[in-house]
């Protein structure tokens, strides 16, 4: 009945349906508010499926902490014994997402999960797995959420990012009831269907509570529909009761399992299905809607809900879910096993990807599981810590570690104090605290260093462990050779345990010492050990990614770089590591600041900046946005000043440097003294040569544009383009620069020529750029040394570019114009020739051609190219 005047909805719905029937697979968001009619919507839809389509529903619960996977463990099963099988054994929630997948991608499948509001993260990141992979698939994925209870931080926002941007998925709301609707589903009764579509704001559930009660005009929405719901209960005996009661302490629906032994009886369910209170589904017998669970609840007898809950325990069996577990030993009181459950359903909250999840399970455990031994507690902080970290909340993870810390110490135990240190060294580092990192490093070490090669394999692991993060702490501080020195000792422990996570640790971290040094086949090797990772990436390959392409763009292999963070910032996702994906983010937005593509870097840097990011992560991001901003209006956001004092806080040239470099174009295109610039000497003195050969040539040129270099100062060890620049060669330096394809760094070098040619070439570039305060300063700047004739800005036609085009892009346009192939553009621009594939693809679709020599047209057209 609910359906009527949904026709529409439900026709967009069947063709997601056909398309994905077809091999062309999709997602569709059913949104609405409580009680719109959205699972009756989508079980109309169902029923009219074609024949031999395969549908498997799910349904989230109303837990205080959702149970990991609930959903998929409630269609199981109607999935293959070895897909039940990964969803209990496996460890990473990616394996299990695979065999989902693999499973339902070829035969035509529906799969529907209801009530996504209260989905756990692994449920939401299945969607966001299936939803990447759905074009080439059969499968059609219906979520269905209450949007009303979908708040702006409700971690569903992420899914919904991902809907909107997919050309294979759609959100579809199903509207509120006409007043030709309700008149027509009022029929003959004496109701005013104007006063009754106004007074439940055309809610289906509202209006049909409304008319199966006769309810007319005066009463009040609440009150009716609550007294509308418990009307059917005057008729009800104590065991239907009873079962109403017990209805509302379930998470959801109580299995047919549970029922005999709870103690319901057949004319309890009869009952309560002739009063329309219950409905049944593949999990078992549950209210008809969330509003008969909260009537019904408002009127249970106070001291009632631990008896209920006792219940449930008692006849749960041996394969009773954890999280359902935890639900009822927290209303039961149960203190006890509240500690056992709750620390079990973290595990699996943990191993099934849903770490916010987690995080809750493991506090409970904490908070409300009695006083556990103090080994018990010490892991159950750690592995709190664990999970606060991996969620971005570094201030709880360094909190819950060393309250682990000093259990461990008053235990005796050190191997725990050397594995709390360094994973504080860990979660300090990403904080920014640099100072604290290394204190807790050297700390890990010592904590074992005197009895660890005499203890037992266990105690010399985590010591391998501890040297690594030294050694990795040296690398990010450029100091390459010490990095090296501590490798050896770990190596040596590698050797003699076997251990492989130390293993692939170690290797890593002495690529990045031969990347920094120079060795060109260093990059390589880093490359086959990421591409012999295990399918489900951890943190260490997943370091691996983080630091390769930090070291790519720092030191200007941008074609790589390119390539490489649009290969693994998905696979960031698809793994759920936060932490990593928002560092490699900060990465891609200084990708596109030196590559001329703002637009891009600023949406990256604001991801970053909007999100409850680590510090790591923020030190690009807002140097991104600070100096884009700059160079566009000559506005000073105060984001350069933040990330000068972030990098301060870490300490390492590989970032002080640059923000150092920021300070002085800042200076520069403003003319406000910056007294910090004073230390640049000091800074360029005290950092490494190896490994910053781009940050100190930067950094040198600002300092000669500022008037602050002599001439005559060594300028050894700095990458050759700043060579050619400080040696005064300003036209092989653009040359050098434009090969690199770093639009902006190649106009200043035309800048520093002073030439009329250059200039004029330099503002054509800076006006393409949009960087509008640079070019008014040099064009101001002309003007006072008298020049006779200053450039105009590019024609308004350009400056617009209609088409959206990328600056990158544009030169790759410019290109094409002259003729050259893919593989000739890559040469020439140092990118690899699927990333000139890529652009060039792009260029077509956005000027709307199908052939090179029209976009070469069309843009000439257009005033793009001139």
């Amino acid at each position: 009945m609910t359906l009527t005047g949904r026709e529409r909805e439900l026709d967009q719905l069947a063709a997601k349906a056909a398309a994905a029937h077809a091999g062309r697979g999709g997602a569709v968001v059913v949104c609405g508010e409580s009680g719109a009619g959205k699972t009756t919507f989508v079980e109309e839809f169902v029923r009219g499926l074609p024949d031999g389509t395969r549908v498997l529903w799910g349904a989230c619960d109303p837990l205080s902490t959702p149970r990991p996977l609930g959903p998929l463990r409630d269609l199981a099963h109607g999935l293959s014994a070895a897909t039940r099988r990964q969803l209990v054994e496996s460890t990473q929630p990616y394996d299990i997402f695979v065999s989902v997948f693999e499973e339902l991608r070829s035969v035509p499948s529906v799969l529907v999960l209801d009530d996504l509001q209260w989905a756990d993260q692994g449920t939401l990141d299945l969607c966001r797995f299936l939803l990447r992979r759905a074009a080439q698939s059969s499968l059609l994925t219906i979520g269905i959420l209450r949007d009303d209870e979908v708040s702006v931080t409700h971690p569903l926002r992420g899914l919904l990012g991902d809907v909107a941007r997919s050309p294979h998925a759609h959100s579809l709301t199903v509207p509120p009831l006409s007043v030709g609707t309700v008149a027509a589903l009022a029929a003959d009764r004496d109701v005013d269907a104007v006063w009754l579509h106004r007074i439940t704001g055309g809610n289906a559930f509202f209006v049909c509570e409304m008319l199966d009660h006769d309810c007319s005009d005066g009463a009040d929405l609440p009150t009716t529909v609550r007294d509308a719901i418990l009307a059917r209960t005057a008729d009800l005996d104590a065991t239907a009761w009873d079962l109403l009661q017990l209805l509302t302490c379930a998470p959801g629906a109580i299995g047919d399992r549970l029922l005999i032994g709870l103690g319901v009886t057949l004319p309890a369910l009869r009952a309560l299905d002739q009063a329309k209170l219950i409905r049944r589904d593949a999990r078992g017998v549950a209210f008809r809607h969330d509003l008969c669970r909260r009537a019904i609840a408002s009127v249970i007898p106070p001291g009632a809900e631990p008896g209920l809950h006792r219940r449930f325990i008692d006849v749960l069996d041996a394969d009773r879910d954890p999280a359902v577990l935890t639900h009822h030993a927290l209303g039961a009181g149960d203190t006890t096993l509240v500690a056992t459950a709750a620390a079990e359903a973290g595990r699996a909250a943990a191993r099934a990807g849903a770490h916010t999840q987690a995080c809750e399970f493991f506090q409970i455990a904490l908070r409300h599981g009695g006083l556990p031994a103090d080994a018990t507690e010490a892991e159950l902080l750690e592995l709190l810590a664990a999970e606060y970290y991996l969620t971005d909340r570094l201030a709880d993870a360094i909190n819950a570690c060393r309250r682990a810390m000093l259990l461990r110490r008053a235990m005796g135990s050190a191997l725990g104090v050397s594995a709390n240190h360094h994973a504080l060294a860990v979660y300090e580092w990403y904080s920014g605290n640099r100072v604290a990192a290394d204190g807790h490093a050297a700390d890990a070490v010592a904590a074992l260093d005197d009895a660890a090669m005499q203890e037992n394999s266990a105690h010399r692991v985590q010591l391998g462990h501890a040297l690594a993060m030294q050694a990795y702490l040296a690398v990010q501080a450029s100091h390459v050779d010490d990095a090296h020195r501590t490798l050896l000792r770990a190596r040596d422990i590698v050797a003699a345990t076997g251990d492989a996570d130390l293993s692939v640790r170690v290797e890593l971290i002495g690529h990045y010492c031969a990347i920094l040094r120079g060795d060109d086949d260093a990059r390589l090797r880093l490359l086959a050990v990421l591409a012999s990772a295990p399918r489900h990436i951890d943190e260490t390959y997943s370091s691996g990614y983080t630091n390769l392409t930090y070291f790519d763009v720092e030191q200007r292999r941008l074609g790589p770089a390119g390539d490489l963070l649009g290969e693994s910032i998905p696979l960031m996702v698809e793994h759920d590591l936060p932490i990593c994906r928002m560092v490699q983010l900060g990465s891609r937005s200084r990708w596109g600041l030196l590559t001329g593509d703002w637009d891009a870097a600023l949406a990256d840097a604001d991801a970053v900046l909007d999100a409850p990011s680590a510090p790591l992560a923020r030190v690009w991001p807002l140097l991104i946005r600070g100096l884009v901003t700059l160079r566009r209006t000559g506005a000073d956001t105060g984001d350069i000043d933040e990330a000068w004092e972030l990098a301060s806080r870490f300490g390492e040239m590989i970032r002080v440097l640059p923000a150092a470099c920021a300070l002085a174009e800042r200076t520069w295109l403003t003319g406000v003294p910056e007294p910090r610039l004073q230390r640049c000497d000091a800074l360029l003195d005290a950092a490494p040569i190896t490994g910053l050969e781009w940050a100190r040539g930067e950094l040198l040129t600002w300092c000669r544009r500022l008037g602050a270099h002599p001439p005559d100062r060594d300028v050894a060890g700095v990458a050759e383009p700043y060579a050619l620049l400080l040696d005064g060669r300003f036209d092989a330096a653009a040359a050098a620069f434009e090969r690199l394809s770093t639009p902006y760094d190649a106009a200043l070098a035309m800048l520093d020529a002073g030439a009329a040619a250059s200039t004029r070439r330099a503002l054509d570039v800076v006006d393409r750029l949009g960087a509008d305060a640079v070019a008014a300063k040099v064009r101001a700047d002309l003007r006072a040394a008298g020049a006779a004739a200053v450039p105009g800005p590019r024609r308004a036609t350009t400056l617009g570019n209609p088409a959206g085009l990328t600056s990158r892009q544009v030169d790759v346009l410019r290109l094409l114009a002259d003729g050259l192939t893919n593989a000739e553009l890559a040469d020439r621009l140092f990118l690899s020739v699927k990333t000139v594939d890529h652009h060039v693809s792009a260029i077509l679709t956005k000027l709307d051609v199908t052939k090179r020599r029209d976009a070469v047209r069309r843009a000439r057209e257009t005033g793009i190219l001139t």
